[in-house]
Order: C-alpha cells, then structure tokens, then sequence
C-alpha cells in the first residue's frame, strides 16, 4: 500500500493577503479535491500567514521561510513534493481555479506514464474577480495528446503555459526539471519548454479551467520596474526553446528569421505601452532588445506592429491595469 498522496496543490505565496482566501475558496470548492493543500510562505510581511491559519474550509498546511528567498526557488521548493504524491499542483496565490479543474485534468492523464502534465486554457480577471475578455467561453472539448515540438513552437514565441494551469503527473517520482532562479521574468517559459522535452506525454485539456488575476501588485505589472531585464529574459526564452527543437534546416533556418521579427515586435508593443508615461522605459528597451536582431527584422517587427494597430485596433490595453 502506497503512502503517496494522490493530488497535492502546493501555493508559493508572498505578501498574498489580498487574494490567497479565493485562490483558497477555488481549492476547497474542487469536485475532487486535493489531498493536501501546501502553503509557502516565502516570509510575508503581511497577513497572509494568519489568513492561512484561521481558514476553515480546508486543513491547510502552512510552511513559513525565515526569510524571502524569490518567487521561483520558492516554486522549485513546490516541485520537491512530486515525490509524495501522484499528481502535483502549484498555484500563485492570485489566481483561481474552475471546480472541475482537478477532475478534467486527472482525467486526462488517467492513461499517462509518468512524467507526464496535463495543461488547460486560462482566462483573465480584474483584481474583483470580472473577466477582463467577455467573449463567450468556448465549449469543452475531449484532451489531446500534443507533440513536445508543438509546445517548443510555442515557447519559442513566449507564449508561456500559465503557472496554476499544469498537473504534473509523477507517481512519486522527482520533477525531471526544475526552475531557473536567475532569470525572474521568463523562468516559467523555459521551466515549461523543458518540462515538455522530459516529459513522457503532454495533454491539452482545451477548456478555461484556470482565472489569471490582473492587477497592480502583480508579477508581470513589477515587470515594467524591470524593464531591460525583462526584454533579455525573454529574448533567452525564446532562443531556449527553440533550441530544444527538432526541425530540418530549412525549416529551422525560417522559425528563426520568424522569431527575430517576432521579438522585435514584441519589444516594439512594450515601447508602445510606456512611451507616453515613461519614455525613459521605452529608451532602455530599444536599447536592450535593438542590439539582438539585424536592421531588417527590427523594421519587418516594426511594420508587423503597426498593421496589426491599423486593421486590428491598438495593442495598448490599459484598462485592466485600472
């Protein structure tokens, strides 16, 4: 008989007292529940501890570090407690999960060796809980296995999986890979490329099952504080995956023509939205992203950028910030 547990959730937490009782709320509120819920707190200062303790509908387990050790060694201390389960979760202690998260994305990796993870879709909410995208949800579909190189295809573009919205499958085995500590702002987007070329199958569950929290006090809002770090990260994120990849020459030689203009694009939309307020951000990201691509791909970005704001509207997007 096995002394593993069958489902851990894991929260790496700091300074969460706004939010961490409705990512709790969504735990407790799971058509199957997880066996042990997992709280680090990486030395809050706040009153995220004491909210930890007197919550009620879940026997929460509270684990508090003496001092602040970062987001992402916080989650690799996550990842050690693959070994005492069959399925981990981790989730930031802003965000939410749907009540069928648990049960869709078991299901899904029921037939599945490990390692192997399960994955879903996300949406995005205010710091009140409102979706900001109020187009109608899309209906469930049946999970699919996918390709380590489809998700590398898209890694290499920083279209990340989203930290809360992956079940590891490890039957008690140690996580095959672990989180960068020296990258803050693109850490999840390599951690989740090579988790997808050490894993045994990739299941997309395509269903929202997952509600990301935007607001002020967020990571990829502290990321405009950072900002030259941030282009450089993931201009390595992008060139990680990529080089993860499987492809002949040609192929290869196209994606990274594709990726240069992509990044100069992506680099050209984080101009964009600081210019106005702070032109000396949008300098220091010219000045970090320019030097990584040729002339011509810098100029094929910068065209890409603004046909996409003349057919499709701006990419500005202010309001969930508000």
């Amino acid at each position: 008989m096995s002394d593993r547990s069958r489902i851990i959730s894991v929260i790496p937490v700091y300074n969460g007292e706004r939010f961490i009782c409705a990512t709790l709320d969504s735990l407790a509120s799971q058509t199957i529940q997880p066996d042990r819920v997992i709280v680090l707190d990486d030395a809050s200062t706040d009153g995220t501890a004491q909210l930890v303790e007197m919550y009620k509908p879940l026997d929460c387990e509270l684990i508090r570090s003496r001092q602040n050790e970062g987001l992402f060694r916080n989650f690799n201390k996550a990842l050690s407690y693959a070994t005492g389960c069959d399925y981990l979760h981790y989730i930031c202690a802003d965000d939410v999960l749907l009540p069928n998260f648990m049960e869709r994305m078991t299901t899904a990796l029921v037939d599945a060796p490990a390692p192997s993870f399960s994955y879903c879709l996300p949406e995005f909410i205010d710091k009140d809980g409102n979706r900001l995208d109020t187009k109608p949800k899309k209906k469930s579909a049946a999970a699919r296995e996918v390709c380590a190189n489809m998700l590398l295809a898209q890694h290499s573009e920083c279209d990340s999986l989203m930290l809360g919205g992956v079940l590891i499958k490890s039957l008690g085995q140690t996580c095959p890979v672990t989180f960068r500590t020296d990258m803050p702002h693109a850490a999840d987007c390599v951690f989740y490329s090579d988790l997808a070329k050490a894993s045994e199958q990739r299941m997309a569950v395509p269903e929202v099952l997952l509600q990301i929290r935007r607001h002020p006090f967020s990571m990829t809002k502290r990321n405009e504080e950072n900002i030259q770090s941030w282009v450089l990260d993931e201009w390595e994120a992008i060139q990680h995956a990529f080089g993860l990849m499987d492809q002949a020459s040609l192929p290869r030689w196209l994606r990274r023509q594709k990726l240069r203009c992509m990044f100069a694009a992506r680099s050209r939309v984080k101009m964009q939205q600081v210019t106005g307020e702070k032109p000396e951000y949008a300098r220091r990201i010219f000045e970090s992203a320019r030097p990584k691509v040729p002339w011509l791909h810098w100029q094929l970005g910068t065209i890409t950028v603004f046909l996409r704001d003349l057919f499709f509207g701006s990419s500005l997007n202010r309001e969930q910030w508000q």
